[in-house]
């Protein structure tokens, strides 16, 4: 439809050959052009001007005819909509009036929809709380100007109002969708010290209970937060320069490498992972996720259409990642392939001069402080399955992993 401004709709009106003014009385002077009713509401247009209104200049109020009668506008509102003029342009250039009672009933007759809203509280039960959407209404402004120009048209004064329904863009049934387990993945970390259990537990309860919508990014040191004994963390066992050490926040890699299998189960677009120098006792080669203060962190993407939430929870020796969402079209499975393996170098020993690990022992017993581990070449594969029994196999990693001599403790003399 052309556009049409106000030169056009004027020239078309002057085109009317207009017939004498009709002398408005004052009963006709206060008569309402029309009254849109809704809910036992009304709304009253009075749209008979006897002398120029304050926003019109005295050439457009006789330009436009707005001193005539209304059989006389509607005849230019009938002219302008054979012209291509919507309605609405055309009604409020004949009758100006009808845009503020038009709009006065449109912010009046409307009942804004609600959308259902979910709770997650992974540690209670159930879950998910999901509450109800509510549908709303609403008038459709062209419609309300093609019932006024209708009634105009038949004589009447009177239009009443047909609201439609406007439905919430969340309903309970979406968010019950998004409601089903999509991954689950645990590791073991029974023979741990207390210190180490205590970080892996801390790790994962920060990040229980989180939620990510679709094409928000997850990050593990972000969430987690600085490993300091300020917060939270203590000391024990880490991995540094291929060699056990101890070090604050020792079991935080085990949570994060929980989570990173736990997330690509589930469809997350994992952006950023790393591997250790050695590799790790509590999962396969090519499917840990080590994370240090110094820039090595875990992030993944919802890269979906729904809400993912995400339930952590270190028990009874165990770290367990849940991923909660729509279902995917399709089943992951996760391999991993060791290409090469090299010998494991020579066990070293050492005097435990400061008796950490040989206390009550006689001078010149051993004990075995770490196990030795040979290099490692492997890499991590994603299988898709699908209903069909298509399968999808990438691979997504290739690490090479240092070998590491055993230690072992001797007790002083």
């Amino acid at each position: 439809m052309r556009p049409f401004c106000a030169i056009c709709l004027a020239a078309v009106a002057a085109a009317i050959s207009f017939a004498a003014p009709t002398a408005l009385t004052a009963n006709a002077a206060s008569a309402p052009l029309v009254t849109l009713f809704y809910g036992g509401a009304e709304y009253v247009c009075r749209e008979d001007y006897p002398e120029p209104p304050d926003f019109l200049t005295g050439e457009e109020y006789a330009s436009r005819g707005l001193d005539r009668p209304v059989r006389e506008r509607l005849a230019v509102a009938d002219k302008l909509i054979s012209e291509g003029s919507d309605v609405k342009r055309a009604l409020i250039y004949c009758f100006p009036a009808l845009e503020d009672t038009v709009g006065e009933a449109m912010s009046s007759v409307r009942k804004v929809p609600v959308d259902a809203e979910i709770r997650f509280s992974p540690d209670k039960s159930p879950m998910f709380e999901i509450s109800r959407s509510v549908p709303g209404y609403s008038l459709r402004e062209m419609r309300v100007y093609s019932d006024i120009y209708f009634a105009l048209r038949r004589g009447s004064k009177r239009v009443m109002l047909s609201p439609e329904a406007d439905l919430p863009s969340v309903t309970a049934e979406r968010l019950a969708a998004c409601t089903r387990l999509r991954s689950r993945f645990s590791t073991s970390f029974s023979s741990s010290t207390a210190d180490r259990a205590h970080n892996i537990d801390l790790a994962m309860s920060r990040i229980n209970g989180r939620t990510l919508m679709p094409g928000e990014s997850f990050s593990f040191n972000k969430t987690v937060g600085r490993r300091t004994e300020e917060n939270g963390f203590r000391r024990a066992k880490i991995i540094v320069g291929g060699q056990y050490t101890d070090g604050v926040g020792g079991g935080v890699c085990q949570a994060s490498t929980t989570l990173y299998n736990a997330a690509l189960l589930a469809g997350m677009k994992v952006t950023a992972v790393s591997r250790h120098s050695l590799v790790p006792s509590y999962v396969d080669p090519s499917f840990d996720a080590m994370v240090n203060g110094s820039g090595s962190d875990l992030k993944f993407v919802n890269a979906g259409e729904d809400p993912v939430f995400i339930r952590a929870v270190a028990t009874n020796g165990k770290a367990t990642a849940e991923f909660y969402s729509s279902e995917l079209p399709y089943k992951v499975q996760l391999k991993s392939v060791t290409v090469k393996t090299g010998e494991r170098p020579a066990d070293t020993e050492f005097v435990d001069t400061e008796r950490r690990y040989t206390e009550g022992m006689e001078a010149g017993e051993k004990i075995r402080v770490s196990g030795g581990a040979p290099a490692v070449t492997s890499e991590g594969y994603m299988i898709k399955i699908y209903p069909d029994g298509r399968r999808e196999q990438t691979r997504i990693r290739r690490d090479e992993y240092s070998p590491a001599a055993g230690r072992i403790a001797v007790a002083p003399d």
